[in-house]
């Protein structure tokens, strides 16, 4: 079985992430391939971005809340 050609929408100029799928180029695997054109991207995969969220609404590691 012969590995599929991912092309990627190249990052806009000066940014690290590609526009198709978020992924910084450099974690993308080597065979992989750029455009700049979006009709020829046939990456498919969206990743969303992992926010911070404060699930202990302010409450400090130590047990105390700010009033």
């Amino acid at each position: 079985m012969s590995a599929r050609l991912v092309v990627h929408e190249m990052p806009p100029p000066g940014g690290a992430f590609t526009s198709c799928c978020l992924t910084q180029t450099g974690e993308l695997p080597l065979l992989n391939v750029f455009t700049r054109d979006p009709g020829l991207v046939t990456c498919t995969v969206r990743h969303t971005a992992q926010l911070a969220v404060d699930t202990d609404r302010g409450e400090s590691p130590f047990g105390w809340s700010t009033p």
